[in-house]
């Protein structure tokens, strides 16, 4: 990818994390496609512009959404990435988006996550939600909570914290903000 081809317009939100003195970028093109810039080490400002390709299917983020969350650590399997982002349903550009996970292991490469990849558990988001994620590492396992801003069913604001049980093998979500009276 060249630069011109990733960055036809600027992006609108950036994430970036670190991984042993390299720092990826993250970012959407205006393509629709998931992109990053990598640091070759952390001794240059020269990153390389890269798009992100799974190994299992085409991956495209809804029209008109660049939010943007990611996070890393390392894990059993080496250096481990999860990035968030809003994905369009079918792949077409309806306004129904839903979270989806892109997962990067140091054992398997670029690849859809649990969050989002199976029909059934798709989280749905607002239009103009806004995505953050973070991360607890514990001796045995890895926490990671992924937030997303929306408005309920009352169209009230809102914010909800979707976090991995392990216990029941899913991502679950939970409201946050209900005590928030005043926004």
């Amino acid at each position: 990818m060249t630069s011109t081809e990733a960055f036809k317009e600027l992006p609108r939100d950036i994430a970036a994390v670190d991984v042993k003195g390299m720092t990826y970028v993250f970012f959407v093109n205006s393509n629709h496609q998931l992109c990053y810039l990598k640091s070759p080490g952390p001794e240059t400002d020269d990153y390389e512009p890269k798009i992100v390709k799974s190994k299992d299917g085409d991956l495209k983020v809804k029209c008109g959404s660049r939010q943007i969350a990611a996070v890393s650590w390392q894990g059993e399997n080496g250096t481990e990435i999860r990035v968030y982002v809003i994905a369009a349903e079918k792949g077409q550009c309806e306004t129904k988006g839903y979270i989806q996970e892109v997962a990067f292991s140091s054992s398997t490469d670029w690849e859809h996550g649990i969050f989002g990849f199976e029909e059934d558990g798709r989280q749905y988001v607002d239009k103009d939600a806004s995505l953050t994620a973070c991360i607890h590492t514990w001796p045995d396992k890895t926490d990671i909570k992924v937030f997303a801003s929306g408005k309920g069913e009352n169209g009230r604001p809102k914010i909800t914290m979707h976090q991995y049980s392990y216990g029941h093998k899913k991502w679950l979500p939970k409201v946050i903000s209900n005590k928030v009276s005043d926004w």
